[in-house]
């Protein structure tokens, strides 16, 4: 069923954690600018998102956002019909692996603290509510023009292949790159503030949300070589057992060959 843009309409980019989210932000960002459908809020502890609802009540047109976790509040917007959202997955493999080179830790840290079943978790969360467009990695990666396309359907926006191609063009990886560097440029030449704890690698472009070493290996399977047989044993396990559990299909989370 084709649902009906608000006046007040909530668009989440809300994908999976290492998997091409931050791309559809910006596309979806620059659709909504382009055509001034609206404004963007941008990156927000999705935990705040009750403060951010109220800040925003008088705006109208569509608000994009970004984040990873769905909480009740959020989903009260998409039960309201006033929200959409934008998703994106690939093998929990590769985003384990990413996530540990990105955020510079170990194995272990990452599964002591809960990172893959928060994974799964909100898969299961965004997937199931009304109005979410998701999207595979591998297939953003493969055709970019497309993925434009597709937002740009879910927006309500009527685009033909040459804007489509146009507006991918400028998201390649090669200016991708180019704006990681710009903005590196930029953190290195700021003096950092005493109350400011963050680590390096948690500094992100507020207009791109690109952290300086957003970009790492971006290749379908990575997790062959970044983790052990062991670790990626300990990973399969979980999601079966949680597969299971939850009567989801395991090979949604994990690519078969």
């Amino acid at each position: 069923m084709r649902f009906e843009l608000g006046a007040f309409m909530w668009v989440f980019c809300c994908g999976m954690y290492r998997s091409a989210s931050t791309l559809q932000f910006q596309i979806t960002t620059h659709l909504v600018q382009q055509f001034d459908l609206g404004q963007v809020v941008g990156w927000i502890d999705a935990n705040r998102f009750a403060e951010v609802r109220q800040q925003y009540k008088q705006e109208a047109g569509l608000k994009v956002i970004k984040v990873h976790k769905c909480t009740e509040a959020i989903k009260t917007e998409f039960l309201k019909n006033n929200a959409i959202g934008i998703y994106a997955h690939r093998d929990v493999r590769d985003v384990y692996a990413s996530m540990m080179k990105q955020r510079q830790k170990s194995f272990e840290f990452l599964w002591n603290e809960g990172f893959l079943e928060t994974c799964l978790e909100n898969h299961q969360k965004w997937t199931s509510l009304p109005n979410v467009l998701a999207s595979q990695y591998k297939e953003i990666l493969a055709d970019p023009a497309q993925e434009v396309r597709r937002i740009a359907e879910h927006l309500h926006i009527k685009t033909d292949s040459e804007t489509c191609s146009d507006i991918a063009n400028n998201y390649t990886l090669e200016v991708q790159r180019e704006r990681i560097n710009r903005f590196k440029q930029k953190v290195l030449q700021l003096q950092p503030s005493p109350d400011d704890h963050r680590d390096m690698v948690d500094y992100h472009d507020e207009a791109t949300l690109l952290h300086m070493n957003h970009i790492d290996a971006v290749k379908i399977g990575r997790w062959k070589n970044d983790l052990s047989n062991q670790e990626a044993g300990m990973i399969e396990r979980m999601v079966k057992e949680w597969c299971d559990k939850h009567n989801q299909d395991s090979a949604i989370f994990l690519a078969v060959p």
